[in-house]
Order: structure tokens, then C-alpha cells, then sequence
């Protein structure tokens, strides 16, 4: 049985809830302009959606923020 995504899980990797969502629509973004070649970070399913491959990225540490402080 495959495990989910949590938002914990995800908020353990970008801690700021706005920070997160923002870098992960950057991201979706730039997967979708690619057209066809996503510029994979990580290993998928083909059954995976755009936001799932996203947080998976995230998950492994692939995409992340800068804090500009």
C-alpha cells in the first residue's frame, strides 16, 4: 500500500504554509511550461498528478525557499 503526502510532512520541509503554496504553484508552473519534458527531480508513478510529483520534490528536499532575512 503507498503512503500519502501529508501537509505535516510538507510543512516539515518548508515550515511557512504561504511560503509552501507559493512555491509549490512556482513549481507546477514550471513543469507545465516545459511541455512534455518536466525537468523531473524525482522518481514518479504514472498514475502521480502535478501536485503530487510537486510535493514529492519537496519531500526530497529538491525544491525548497530562500529566506531573504
Amino acid at each position: 500500500m503507498k503512503k500519502d503526502i501529508t501537509y505535516d510532512e510538507l510543512l516539515a520541509k518548508i515550515p511557512n504554509k504561504y511560503i509552501l503554496t507559493i512555491r509549490a504553484r512556482e513549481r507546477a508552473k514550471e513543469r507545465m511550461e516545459r511541455g512534455g519534458e518536466p525537468l523531473p527531480l524525482t522518481k514518479y508513478d504514472k498514475k502521480d498528478t502535478e501536485m503530487k510529483k510537486v510535493f514529492k520534490e519537496i519531500l526530497a528536499g529538491k525544491v525548497s525557499y530562500e529566506d531573504e532575512e
